[in-house]
């Protein structure tokens, strides 16, 4: 008898060589089963907690005391007086609204059966004024966007 289980029969029951091991191998099994469900439920929970953000130095977002998870939407983001649309960035308002008109077409084409949304992130820093803001506002309206959401930081 070459194995542990053939040890411990009953034509056996004194095969204390192989009691050890037998042991060890029920105990490693249960470790791994905890393992692989304590790796599943790690995975699917950082999975579903929305996209990262890339923040550049320097850039503080604002603080909010109510804030949903982010989901993926289009972000724009104005960076020392620079717009950029998904990094891509914009030299003025003509272009930005023709990249976020080839996004909305994009998105359209790959979700052939979904209407459209229409939801928009800006990511910008908190002490940006409205000025600048005002023409990612003004492109996002005439690209069919009709919501806007703004980057924040829970407090």
């Amino acid at each position: 008898m070459g194995s542990a289980i053939g040890a411990q029969s009953v034509l056996n029951p004194t095969g204390k060589k192989w009691k050890r091991s037998l042991f060890a191998d029920l105990l490693l099994t249960a470790l791994i089963d905890a393992f692989s469900i304590l790796v599943i439920f790690l995975l699917m929970n950082f999975s579903s907690t929305g996209e990262i953000l890339f923040i550049n130095k320097g850039v503080e977002l604002p603080k909010a005391s109510q804030a949903d998870m982010l989901e993926r939407n289009t972000v724009v983001r104005y960076d020392e007086g620079k717009f950029f649309i998904e990094n891509k960035e914009m030299v003025n308002q003509d272009a930005m609204i023709q990249e976020l008109l080839d996004t909305r077409k994009e998105w359209s084409s790959t979700h052939p059966n979904e209407e459209f949304k229409g939801i928009l992130t800006i990511q910008a820093d908190k002490k940006t004024k409205y000025e600048n803001l005002n023409s990612i506002v003004l492109a996002m309206a005439h690209a069919g966007y009709g919501e806007i959401r703004f980057a924040v930081v829970t407090k």
